[in-house]
């Protein structure tokens, strides 16, 4: 089975060591409605592209009606300081800028009205800066339709009345700004240009997408110009994309090596075209370069290595893993960390992806090899008649598996399963290895609806079994709205008869844990879900089961933090190592919405007598907690 392997911000080249002087790339860019800002990735190589700040905003559009910030183009001024302009709206006359000297503290943002002297004006779309050695000027030019001004070109309904020519302005010092002129008038309507100094002619490449509709163009063309301030020849190359539709061209040496990388906004998906003759003949090599999920248009530059090691020593470590996990847990056995939790689907909780185990040696990056469960097709759906008569169709689901077990060389791994007719129960699999193949202990496993047999049986019919052994060797499991019960000395079903612990807050709880640190067992349980998910707990000095008591001051240890851009924190674990007093609270975090959870790890820290002190979620996280 491949391997596949995750880095989160740190990758195999940002553990070089880097001088200054050495050359790296960023590339700004906008996400889903472009509302939420700036976002940035780095490269070393052109083809690996990886976020920085966790996949997170740097700033937060504050500017223009819409308050968009689509479109950011970056430009490093000989001093040092990075100036930006973005699209702040779809219709708006303005468009946005901002400075900053490091990428992560911002200047104001201010609107720059280019166009408010033509009322007519449609739009403002795409900005893009380059600065100009010669005459030591930042040329700013974009998107503009003003109806009626230029040669009509045929258009689709969809769009009528569009037709677009680049304009633009000069300045010195993003204070003063002159008059706006026409920038590139070709004979199509023309939008996303973007220009690269070739350092082997030293004359300028400008990319332009040709953006008719009818027929269709949508591709990106190539013209040419020895001097910025004389212009651009309107007469362009043939197209140097292929038959997909692309936008928001970033041209950018890398070496002797041009790229143009794009968005496939009909694919959802990033490509790149490439030229080994600085622009004389291209190849597309979209197969070859990965970029973070969800990329939109933006820029491409080249900037010192110095610089992007500064942003990745800023990084955040929340989430712990990019991808889309719930519920989790993790062990350590050995050298190598265990994480183990429910993999989402933007399906709602009628579906769930391929479980996997994620591992780690450092707590930062992680791999996963394969599904550690067999003899289940998690994208099969299966017809059934509910209690109502009502036909209906269901999936298989793993959900949130506890914290696994070792036991005389055995891992246990408690899970729930939901069959496609919702049936739903805690079962134990056990494997050789932390990282399976696990196995069902009894039976042939479970059997989807209508098929004759019997299932391996449940250690309880419910969902969110977490196990705990003590000190004594003595295990138990405790499971939603409060249940708990104690294992049997094989650890594979309930010796007795189950208890309901009392808490001092009601209503319906899930998620539970049960850990133990200097005599004090620890039962914590989740309150509300979804985006209102907060975490409480109770203590006890006697047993797993009994003398639980409300700590003193706040019981609800863990809630949202807008602040930090955290909503929803539920469904965790507990990872400690009482030898060095040291624990981790690991988290869903729920987000906006859907079932596209996240989690997170933040330290958990306690008072003098016991208490939990009150956890502030953010996405700093945990870091390293051990050498990669």
């Amino acid at each position: 089975m491949k391997k596949v392997v995750i880095w989160i911000a740190l990758s195999l080249w940002s553990v070089m060591t880097v001088f200054a002087g050495e050359t790296a790339y960023l590339f700004s860019y906008f996400i889903n409605d472009s509302k939420d800002g700036l976002h940035l990735a780095y490269s070393y190589d052109g083809l690996n592209w990886l976020p920085l700040h966790g996949g997170r905003s740097y700033l937060t559009p504050a500017v223009g009606k819409d308050k968009l910030m689509r479109d950011p183009s970056i430009c490093q001024s000989p001093d040092g300081t990075f100036h930006m302009v973005w699209t702040s709206s779809w219709t708006d006359r303005i468009i946005g800028y901002a400075s900053s000297r490091d990428l992560i503290h911002w200047s104001e943002q201010q609107a720059i009205p280019v166009m408010m002297h033509e009322p007519e004006a449609h739009n403002c779309w795409a900005p893009e800066l380059f600065y100009d050695e010669l005459s030591e000027t930042y040329y700013i030019f974009w998107a503009t339709t003003i109806p009626g001004r230029h040669k009509e070109v045929p258009t689709s309904e969809s769009e009528k009345g569009l037709n677009h020519r680049m304009y633009y302005v000069t300045t010195k010092d993003f204070r003063t700004f002159s008059k706006t002129k026409m920038f590139f008038n070709p004979d199509f309507s023309v939008i996303d240009a973007a220009i690269v100094k070739d350092p082997k002619r030293e004359d300028l490449i400008m990319v332009v997408k040709n953006e008719n509709s009818n027929p269709p163009e949508k591709n990106l063309r190539v013209t040419r110009t020895k001097k910025i301030e004389k212009g651009f020849p309107t007469k362009v190359s043939a197209p140097i994309t292929g038959k997909y539709w692309a936008e928001g061209p970033a041209p950018l040496f890398v070496g002797d090596t041009l790229y143009v990388y794009f968005d496939k906004y009909r694919d959802h998906r990033y490509g790149a075209v490439r030229s080994l003759d600085y622009g004389e003949t291209w190849e597309d090599v979209s197969d070859q370069v990965f970029f973070p999920r969800g990329i939109r248009h933006g820029t491409a530059f080249a900037v010192d290595a110095t610089i992007v090691e500064s942003l990745i020593a800023d990084r955040n470590y929340n989430p712990l893993i990019p991808d889309n996990l719930a519920d989790p847990s993790v062990s350590k056995f050995g050298d190598t960390y265990y994480l183990y939790g429910t993999t989402d689907l933007d399906y709602g909780l009628g579906r769930a992806g391929t479980p996997v185990v994620w591992k780690s040696k450092d707590f930062v990056n992680w791999s996963f090899e394969g599904s550690h469960i067999s003899g289940f097709d998690w994208s099969k759906g299966y017809d059934y008649t509910n209690d109502k008569g009502e036909k209906k169709k269901g999936y298989f689901r793993y959900w949130a598996p506890g914290k696994v077990i070792e036991q005389d060389g055995k891992f246990y791994l408690y899970v729930t399963f939901v069959k496609p007719d919702d049936k739903m129960g805690t079962y134990v699999l056990v494997a050789d290895r932390p990282d399976g193949p696990f196995h069902f202990t009894a039976g042939q496993g479970l059997l989807p609806p209508g098929e004759e047999g019997t299932d391996s049986p449940a250690v309880v019919d419910d969902i969110d079994g977490e196990p705990f052994i003590n000190d004594d060797g003595s295990g138990y499991i405790f499971w939603r709205r409060r249940n708990a019960g104690r294992l049997s000395a094989d650890r594979l079903h309930l010796d007795g008869e189950p208890v309901a612990l009392a808490t001092a807050r009601q209503g319906y709880s899930e998620g539970p844990v049960m850990f133990k640190r200097k005599g004090i067992y620890y039962y914590i349980y989740t309150l509300s879900g979804h985006q209102n998910y907060v975490n409480a707990y109770m203590m006890s000095r006697e047993s797993p089961l009994t003398g639980f008591v409300k700590p003193e001051g706040n019981d609800i240890f863990l809630f949202s933090s807008p602040e930090n851009q955290v909503w929803g924190p539920g469904h965790g674990n507990v990872f400690y190592d009482e030898g060095t007093d040291e624990y981790i609270f690991l988290y869903l975090e729920y987000g906006d919405g859907g079932t596209t959870r996240q989690v997170y790890a933040n330290r958990m820290e306690f008072n003098d007598d016991g208490t939990i002190k009150t956890l502030i979620p953010d996405m700093r996280g945990v870091g390293y907690l051990a050498a990669s």
